[in-house]
């Protein structure tokens, strides 16, 4: 198959270029959305278990290559508008369906839709096409991208490097786990909002005590 090539060929290339290759298999993976970042993060963070590369900068070279390849997503949409994504988008891995599905995500959560599509299955790959047609400010898409790329990043390096060498397995049962993260990061976010608000009720307890 051409998409198990195309894994393959981002395998080697991390291999043989280290950040470069994180860098740039991030990169082509913002434009053209059949290949995940579910290989290629948690691969990186497997060499950074081995100790060939660094653990953070492996998650700030993939996000910023993520970044950059989302950007030039962004620019296509912005610059080309609907009808020609409509007409050539199969060749980023597009549909009118994944198309429809982002453009209504994006409609409904805004630049909070970028940060938070990040971690998203169908929606995080496809996010910057509806973000360029609508026009969005190119900082806000930048910034809200690149947080939620070193987000998204960070679990999938942080899977890859504590997995060590049983990283494989988690790539081949990806696509259930996407969900499972996802609520993880949900579950965390809600926990430390709680975490929070019980401080500061704290305080307020404490200072009317006094």
């Amino acid at each position: 198959m051409i998409i198990d090539s195309i894994n393959t060929a981002i395998i080697d290339l991390i291999n043989n270029t280290g950040y470069v290759g994180v860098f740039l298999a991030m990169l082509v993976e913002g434009v053209f959305t059949p290949i995940p970042s579910e290989l290629i993060m948690p691969f990186a963070g497997y060499v950074a278990y081995t100790g060939e590369l660094n653990f953070f900068l492996v998650i700030l070279i993939g996000s910023l290559g993520a970044v950059v390849g989302s950007f030039i997503a962004y620019l296509l949409a912005y610059h080309l508008g609907r009808p020609i994504l409509d007409r050539y988008g199969r060749f980023f891995g597009l549909d009118e369906k994944k198309m429809e599905s982002a453009e209504n995500w994006f409609k409904r959560w805004g630049v909070w839709g970028i940060f938070i599509g990040h971690s998203l299955p169908g929606i995080r790959s496809i996010i910057s096409f509806p973000a360029g047609l609508a026009k969005m400010d190119r900082v806000k898409f930048v910034t809200f991208t690149f947080f939620g790329a070193l987000v998204w990043n960070t679990v999938l390096v942080s899977i890859g490097y504590y997995l060590g060498e049983n990283w494989i397995q988690f790539w081949e049962g990806t696509d259930g786990l996407d969900y499972v993260i996802l609520g993880a990061l949900a579950v965390a976010l809600v926990g430390y909002f709680l975490y929070l608000k019980r401080k500061k009720a704290k305080v307020i307890r404490s200072s009317n005590n006094e």
